[in-house]
């Protein structure tokens, strides 16, 4: 796993997102048939070091993020405080083409929040991060933005659905990173889809999580499975 320093970066959005009040469009057919290939990694972190793990910023006093493996399950533990804000760890090996599929479990009470999946994550000769965020919310939303520069910006706006379990729930996320076609599932329903062919490239795994301002959040991540994706037309 390629190690990087991590810093606790900004939302370009609120996430006021019950205020946003979009029309629900889970549910509806996708465009395309993803199909899951071969396994290219089984992650059930029941062992340390498996993951990026750490405090965040690593000096402070009372660190604003914590990653860890522990109890058998991966856990993301983000405070923002003065505006939105977000964490998140990677792992694997580099991999374009991919289905990506992981428990969760909000351990937080507030449901103003995101969590998710990363893909094709990778860094520049600046030493800047950037991929696609595959993403659902505590109160029931789902997104998929790109992730450049410490910031989040939507290519598929937030929209609600009732595949998504609310607040201190278990939800199953499945991702879908094949060529240029971005997908989020839930709990094994279609939420939404995009197409974008900014990072064909290959890249690590991450898993993300971000609160709104002045909240917290911390979430579980278990049983995570790579696949080799392609399109099914």
């Amino acid at each position: 796993m390629t190690q990087k320093l991590h810093i606790l970066v900004m939302l370009i959005i609120s996430l006021g997102i019950a205020a946003l009040a979009l029309a629900a469009c889970g549910g509806s057919d996708p465009s395309d048939r993803p199909v899951a290939a071969e396994t290219l990694l089984s992650e059930t972190f029941d062992t340390p070091g498996s993951w990026e793990e750490g405090a965040y910023p690593p000096e402070a006093a009372d660190p604003a993020s914590r990653l860890a493996v522990t109890g058998g399950r991966y856990e993301i533990a983000h405070r923002a405080e003065r505006a939105a804000s977000f964490t998140w760890g990677a792992g694997g090996a580099g991999y374009e083409d991919v289905i990506v599929e992981v428990r969760t479990e909000q351990l937080s009470t507030d449901k103003d929040n995101l969590y998710g999946v990363l893909c094709r994550l990778a860094q520049d000769d600046a030493g800047d991060w950037s991929g696609y965020a595959l993403l659902i919310s505590g109160d029931g939303h789902y997104g998929i933005a790109d992730l450049s520069r410490g910031s989040l910006d939507f290519l598929l706006d937030w929209h609600q659905s009732g595949a998504i379990r609310q607040g201190q729930a278990a939800n199953t996320i499945r991702a879908v990173c094949a060529e240029n076609y971005l997908a989020v599932y839930a709990n094994g329903e279609f939420l939404g889809e995009v197409k974008d062919s900014l990072y064909r490239r290959a890249g690590q795994v991450g898993l993300i999580a971000g609160a709104s301002e002045g909240a917290a959040v911390r979430v579980a991540f278990d049983d995570l499975t790579v696949f080799a994706g392609t399109l099914g037309n």
